[in-house]
């Protein structure tokens, strides 16, 4: 009986010896802080169907369907946290900035790298939709890219680095077309400021370049996007103006952007202004069409893997009519006739983007902002209307002529965007608009 009590005992001690155990892990994890897991990647998964559920805005209290338009995206390629922009939530808050012409002259001294090319072009096809039907009584409007898409395009940068193999020289004098890119001589010494807080150029172009892009790009992408932005700083006497920084960079973007550490764009021995965004619709902004000045190195340029792999190409939003009906006369101040395929008229400006939009015959206004109270991703969209209602873009007047120190228009028209080429091998008026960020 005494051998059996003590075999009894001993088992009860291995029971609680092994459930003691168990409960370690539970309770190291229920110990662990918040800041632990600040560096953890949530992968998101690829769209598969369309949304049949409305979503609510809870600006306006207005419901609408987002689908993405598929694009030619494989398993192999689909890799979101690779080469994605960051989620659109991130920059949701950010306030209407004004870009205005500064004096932006530059330091003379300043050492010549490299000649940039004109890659500048002309393409006024149409925007097409992504949709053919709706239902009555329902809008649906089909936007490509995402952001202003005035300038340099993240997505796209990225996606000429990895399947076009280009350098950080020829990202940035495609889509800056005309530049020049020099070294000021001055980084290693000189403080910037952003967000109000000064600091020494590498650690805040990094931090900038860490909130905009992060890590994954690749590295010619991360190193244009280190030139562009401190090109921007140069451009508001070493002030970062809208841009925001992310503390913490990995050490490569530290590398990267100390690479090109002082390197600028120029044009006409001034500093350029640098505006990117993160994607375009195969073809990027003509600034006097998003923004009514003219600048020469802010034209239409092609963007050519966007319709393989950016995940905002073609993305269609639904509205009732009712649900457009509000947002136009709450934002415009007029009362709507009973017709809605009368309501917009689109005109359409270089590479498909909305240049103005003439709202029912009484008022007309920026495409840019007319896309912001329609909450579309870019200024380049089309629609069609239930019942039959389709828009019919025309052509928006071309800008005045420009005096001769700024580049020449290009020798002729295209309607269709070329082929993805090779690396290269030879390679204001006040404006108010969003942030860079989107």
């Amino acid at each position: 009986m005494l051998f059996k009590k003590m075999k009894q005992r001993f088992a009860a001690l291995l029971t609680a010896a092994a459930l003691s155990l168990a409960v370690l892990p539970v309770q190291a994890v229920a110990e662990t802080s918040e800041d632990e897991y600040d560096d953890l990647v949530v992968i998101t998964e690829p769209p598969t169907e369309p949304e049949t559920e409305p979503e609510t805005d809870s600006e306006s209290g207005l419901s609408s369907v987002t689908v993405v338009h598929t694009a030619e995206i494989s398993d192999e390629d689909y890799e979101p946290t690779d080469w994605w922009k960051a989620e659109i939530d991130e920059y949701e808050d950010l306030s209407l900035v004004s870009y205005e012409t500064v004096d932006a002259s530059a330091n003379a001294d300043a050492q010549t790298l490299a000649e940039g090319r004109d890659d500048t072009i002309v393409s006024n096809s149409p925007t097409v939709s992504a949709v053919s039907s709706t239902d009555p009584g329902t809008f649906a409007f089909t936007t490509y890219g995402w952001g202003h898409c005035v300038g340099m395009s993240q997505n796209g940068a990225n996606f000429y680095a990895k399947y076009a193999g280009w350098s950080y020289q020829d990202i940035l004098f495609h889509y800056y077309p005309g530049t020049t890119l020099k070294n000021t001589g001055t980084a290693e010494t000189e403080m910037v400021t952003v967000q109000g807080v000064p600091g020494n150029v590498l650690q805040q172009v990094s931090e900038i370049v860490n909130v905009e892009i992060g890590p994954s790009f690749e590295p010619e992408c991360i190193k244009a996007q280190a030139v562009a932005i401190y090109t921007y700083m140069k451009y508001h006497n070493n002030d970062a103006h809208d841009l925001r920084g992310k503390p913490n960079p990995s050490q490569k973007i530290v590398d990267l952007c100390a690479s090109v550490l002082g390197e600028a764009l120029y044009y006409n021995d001034n500093y350029c202004l640098t505006m990117f965004y993160a994607s375009s619709g195969g073809i990027t902004a003509n600034c006097y069409d998003v923004f009514s000045a003219d600048i020469p190195y802010l034209r239409s340029v092609t963007s050519d893997y966007d319709s393989q792999y950016d995940p905002h190409w073609g993305t269609v939003t639904y509205y009732t009519v009712d649900e457009v009906r509000s947002r136009l006369q709450n934002a415009y101040n007029i009362t709507l006739s009973d017709n809605p395929k009368n309501w917009i008229q689109i005109i359409e400006g270089n590479g498909g983007y909305v240049n103005s939009v003439v709202v029912d015959g009484q008022i007309t206004v920026r495409g840019y902002p007319f896309s912001r109270v329609l909450g579309l991703k870019s200024p380049k969209f089309t629609y069609i209307c239930g019942g039959g209602g389709v828009s019919q873009p025309i052509a928006a007047d071309p800008p005045a002529e420009q005096p001769e120190t700024q580049a020449p228009a290009p020798a002729a028209d295209t309607t269709e965007a070329p082929a993805a080429p090779q690396t290269p091998a030879d390679a204001e008026e006040e404006m108010t608009a969003p942030s860079l960020f989107g």
